[in-house]
């Protein structure tokens, strides 16, 4: 009789002890699921934050591009005025120097000035563009930091899940008759 009653208890601390083994099973997969999706955005997010990277500098190429081109046509420009100035200064004097030359020489620097000026406009352009890119890039990738990061939440949460299932079955092991 006492031999039967010892034989049903160890059955019930079997079954017991293979429940929280199933608990611990299911906790420690779900566990390991999390991280595996946790690096899977990990990675994701440094390939776009690399892919931003790469597009910054290319648009700050084309940034020092367009500031070279904008101080080419200031230059141009002043040079433009300049000549402008002297042409109008020989018609005041009475047509005296060479106004058809002055006149030519404006000309000349204006279409530099507008050359430089369309220069720096299209290269503002694809440099904004590149910017546009980079920061939606950026946005996806911290998109994907957050989820990462509540993947690692739920895994961390489900690894404490794990260890106290753990801890039970150690407690239940340890209560045992040897």
């Amino acid at each position: 009789m006492i031999s039967e009653v010892i034989e049903e208890d160890a059955r019930k601390l079997d079954e017991i002890v293979a429940e929280l083994n199933r608990e611990a099973l299911k906790h420690r997969n779900a566990r390991d699921e999390y991280n595996r999706q946790a690096q899977v955005l990990a990675d994701k997010r440094d390939k776009l934050q690399a892919q931003a990277r790469k597009l910054s500098s290319q648009a700050s190429v084309y940034k020092q591009q367009r500031d070279e081109c904008n101080i080419c046509a200031r230059e141009n420009k002043q040079k433009r005025d300049e000549w402008n100035d002297r042409a109008a200064r020989m018609r005041a004097a009475g047509g005296l120097g060479d106004i058809g030359e002055a006149k030519s020489q404006a000309q000349n620097y204006h279409q530099k000035v507008v050359k430089y000026s369309q220069d720096g406009q299209a290269l503002h352009e694809k440099m904004h563009t590149l910017m546009d890119q980079a920061e939606s890039l950026r946005q996806e990738a911290q998109v994907c930091h957050e989820q990462c990061q509540t993947c690692r939440k739920a895994a961390n949460s489900e690894h404490e899940k794990y260890i106290a299932a753990v801890r039970k079955i150690e407690k239940v092991r340890d209560n045992l008759p040897e």
